[in-house]
């Protein structure tokens, strides 16, 4: 079977060699008549005018440098209405839902952090209270935080042409919590 198709491309390269060739024999190939003369003026190039200058479309770019990354907690945002115990506790439920997005502040042009991510909390989550308190519920999330600065550089030069700080704020997860009130 690999025989029959080696030859077969064989027989056909062949034939289409001959069905493409000029026709040229080897006593006019030699032949001076075949070589044209090239005039030197004809393929002179003006040196100003063929110099190639290397051109940059984001002649900029902004690059994160100095970065620290930690992780911290936002303030709690109230979810229900207060709730005074007796002796015997109670109970209390979320009757709003508070939502906690990716934040960014200082000046982030051209830094990328990915996708945004929001964490929210949910209607109707309860949470045992202890005897003779008064409280309310609430809800927060754990951040990562990066902070650095924003360069901005000449990627032709190398040089820095402006620095200046940003704060990223991405939440991680949240947290449900009953404050104190008086």
């Amino acid at each position: 079977m690999k025989k029959s198709i080696v030859v077969l491309l064989t027989m056909f390269t062949l034939l289409l060699s001959t069905v493409f060739s000029e026709g040229v024999h080897a006593e006019e190939a030699k032949s001076p008549s075949r070589v044209s003369n090239v005039d030197p003026v004809e393929i002179y190039a003006d040196p100003v005018e063929g110099t190639i200058k290397p051109e940059f479309i984001m002649d900029f770019r902004n690059i994160k440098k100095n970065v620290k990354k930690s992780t911290g907690w936002s303030k709690y945002k109230r979810i229900s209405d207060n709730i005074k115990t007796g002796k015997a506790g109670g109970s209390i439920t979320a009757n709003k839902t508070v939502t906690f997005g990716t934040t960014s502040s200082g000046d982030i042009r051209g830094l990328t952090f990915g996708f945004n991510v929001s964490k929210s909390s949910a209607k109707g989550y309860t949470l045992n209270v202890g005897a003779n308190k008064r409280v309310y519920m609430g809800y927060r999330v754990n951040y990562n935080i990066e902070k650095g600065e924003n360069w901005l550089v000449d990627i032709v030069t190398g040089k820095v042409m402006s620095k200046s700080k940003y704060t990223h704020k991405k939440p991680r997860f949240g947290e449900y919590g009953l404050i104190n009130y008086k």
